[in-house]
């Protein structure tokens, strides 16, 4: 494995941080169809596909992931904080020369350490009622489900906000996701510090968001 693991010396790893139903998978897909250097990180989960087309994963039972851990094949290896389902890689996830992941914000750190060449941390956002609308249309009804994720988009979009280094903000124009992609592979290959600015889709958000979780 460590013969392996230095493999991803030649890789990018380009991670994207937000909320559930901002966009995330769509985007990811786009991104590999307009440009063959990019691919998606084909994870493992014990998440039951949702049957919509749009998974980047490779759905697995409870014990063949557990097979695969067990066998030394995880590059990385998690339980989802709030659905407790595992999600891991291994090498072969990592196809593409740009390896686009839909990342916890609390898994970034962990990710950073691992041997690329290079991380690139990208924070998705998109305006509050496009959001909504696409979450409410993913949990239509009140749950502990909706509530978790809810929870989960404030603590994912506060983590972004109070990020200063290597973070980059993208917003997802709804209706124009070609547009969000080709300004996705732009913020990959532009070398240059990133800037601090902060777009006001975010914080409008984070409020959206707290307002849903306090009127569930």
């Amino acid at each position: 494995m460590t013969k392996q693991l230095a493999m991803l010396g030649l890789k990018t790893l380009v991670m994207v941080v937000g909320p559930a139903a901002v966009g995330k998978s769509a985007l990811m897909h786009a991104v590999c169809d307009i440009d063959e250097r990019f691919a998606y990180v084909r994870s493992f989960t014990t998440r039951p596909d949702r049957g919509d087309g749009k998974s980047t994963y490779r759905h697995v039972s409870e014990a063949e992931a557990a097979t695969i851990k067990q066998t030394g094949r995880t590059v990385t290896f998690l339980r989802h904080p709030t659905t407790g389902h595992a999600y891991g890689t291994t090498i072969e996830s990592f196809s593409g020369d740009y390896n686009l992941l839909d990342t916890l914000s609390s898994s970034v750190d962990a990710y950073r350490n691992l041997p690329f060449r290079r991380t690139i941390t990208i924070s998705l956002t998109t305006e509050p009622d496009a959001w909504q609308a696409w979450l409410l249309e993913r949990y239509p009804h009140a749950s502990e489900e909706r509530t978790k994720r809810l929870k989960e988009a404030i603590e994912s979009i506060e983590w972004s906000l109070r990020q200063t280094d290597d973070n980059r903000w993208l917003v997802n124009t709804p209706g124009d996701l070609q547009e969000t992609a080709t300004r996705l592979i732009k913020l990959v290959m532009n070398d240059r510090t990133p800037t601090a600015t902060i777009p006001s889709e975010a914080k409008a958000l984070l409020e959206r968001a707290k307002d849903l979780l306090l009127y569930q």
